[in-house]
């Protein structure tokens, strides 16, 4: 009888896990096709015109225009009588839940030509995300009825997070169609709390304090020159410097002068550099700061161009350019923009001048290379890549002496990477340069540090 009862039992629990075998292999989830296929579906059952576009996939950092064309045929909502003219235009864009994302669309708003959507942005009556739509949850969406339909023709998408993939759903009908959130309900977010409201911004003070200030900085880091230049902004606080500079590192302040009326717009300057020649972008400073920085290095003289906005009117606005002399042993035989790049990998990482010719010199392309270097035990060095050509999305140098390594990635908007290392009783190293981008061309120089 006790033999019956376990078999049974056993028999009982062979069920079970048969069962939850079954259950384990059917997993009840839907992926991001599984998502736009419902979207789609659900917006074709309630009369529309759908179409899904091939998916897309984009890394951060990287901007995508995505063209948007209405599905052919007429509307068929019910009970919508409208004309053609009247309908409305959706775009939906799915993402995996933990993707973060802005779309925005790059057409006129509103028949607001550039300039007075730029005039209403810094009056404050228009900010500058006002038509960015962030992502919730992996998902946003665009609607346009009606003559605004046209500025929904391209798309700008843009990633926030690492990188993701995307799919896209266009509907065309005769009116607003059910949201996403209503068809995937597993990705409403819920009640969102209002932003906080930290207050105006401090006042930055005296631009003749903030300028002597600046200059006091730069020659307490070794600056031998510190040369100020001034203009006055536009009505609007917007303007550009256009000024020759010498070959070298230099770190340009960008200060305006605060007016004394109690009503007044706050002081926030945003600047680029980039070069008079080729439009090349040098650096960049969006910070919500009262002052702009820009630190770059040019491998030989020449026009800088210094756009800027943020003033507060039609006011003073002092440009202090901070200039530290390039090294004789920074090769130059790779070009100017490689040279500057080169340089500003070593004032980055604050390594001190090379006294002596690099001990290795290579160049490369794109993808993964391994740079062997004999050095000697005992001694200390600084390698640095540097873009030469090309347009570069990613670049990392490393290099790994016996059981040590280290690394160094170029920052955003960055051209150059480097990184010291010393051996102790090693005869050589490995430095391995990776690359990424639209057809880079980069160079590695290797100096002894002592």
């Amino acid at each position: 009888m006790a033999r019956v009862a376990r078999a049974a039992r056993a028999a009982a629990l062979s069920l079970l896990a048969a069962l939850a075998g079954v259950s384990a292999g059917t997993p009840a989830r839907a992926d991001l096709s599984d998502d736009a296929a419902r979207v789609a579906r659900m917006w074709s059952l309630s009369g529309a015109r759908v179409a899904r576009l091939s998916p897309i996939f984009l890394e951060h950092g990287r901007a995508r225009v995505v063209a948007i064309d209405p599905p052919a045929g007429p509307a068929r909502v019910a009970g919508a009588a409208g004309a053609a003219a009247d309908e409305c235009l959706t775009a939906a864009f799915l993402a995996p839940r933990t993707a973060e994302f802005t779309l925005s669309p790059d057409g006129p708003s509103g028949g607001v030509p550039a300039f007075e959507g730029l005039l209403q942005q810094l009056r404050g009556a228009e900010p500058e995300d006002d038509r960015r739509v962030p992502s919730v949850a992996g998902v946003a969406a665009i609607t346009r009825c009606g003559a605004e339909r046209e500025g929904l023709r391209r798309v700008v998408i843009e990633v926030l997070s690492t990188r993701s993939a995307f799919d896209v759903v266009v509907a065309a009908s005769s009116g607003p169609l059910e949201r996403v959130e209503a068809i995937l309900p597993e990705r409403a977010s819920g009640p969102v709390a209002p932003r906080g409201d930290p207050g105006r911004p401090s006042e930055p003070g005296p631009l003749d304090a903030r300028v002597a200030r600046a200059a006091r900085r730069a020659l307490a880091e070794g600056a031998p020159r510190v040369a100020p230049t001034d203009m006055r902004a536009s009505s609007i606080g917007t303007g550009q410097f256009s000024v020759k500079l010498p070959e070298g590192c230099h770190r340009l302040d960008l200060m305006a002068e605060v007016p004394s009326a109690a009503l007044r717009r706050a002081t926030d300057l945003d600047a680029e550099a980039r070069e008079g020649t080729t439009g090349r972008l040098l650096d960049r400073d969006r910070s919500d700061a009262p002052d702009a920085r820009l630190d770059f290095c040019l491998g030989e003289q020449g026009v800088v161009e210094v756009p800027f906005l943020g003033a507060a009117g039609p006011v003073k606005v002092v440009l202090s350019d901070a200039q530290w002399p390039m090294s004789a042993f920074v090769p130059a035989h790779f070009g100017a923009r490689a040279r500057g790049n080169l340089a500003a990998a070593l004032r980055r990482r604050h390594a001190p001048a090379p006294r002596a010719q690099a001990i290795t010199e290579a160049i490369g392309a794109q993808g993964d290379t391994l740079v062997p270097v004999q050095v000697e035990p005992g001694r200390c060095y600084f390698a640095a890549a540097a873009l030469a050509r090309g347009e570069l999305r990613a670049l990392r140098i490393s290099v790994e002496l016996g059981d040590r390594a280290g690394r160094d990635d170029a920052g955003e908007n960055g051209e150059s990477a480097g990184v010291a290392f010393c051996s102790e009783i090693e005869e050589s190293a490995a430095l391995r340069v990776s690359a990424r981008g639209g057809s880079p061309v980069w160079v590695v120089a290797v100096w002894p540090m002592d």
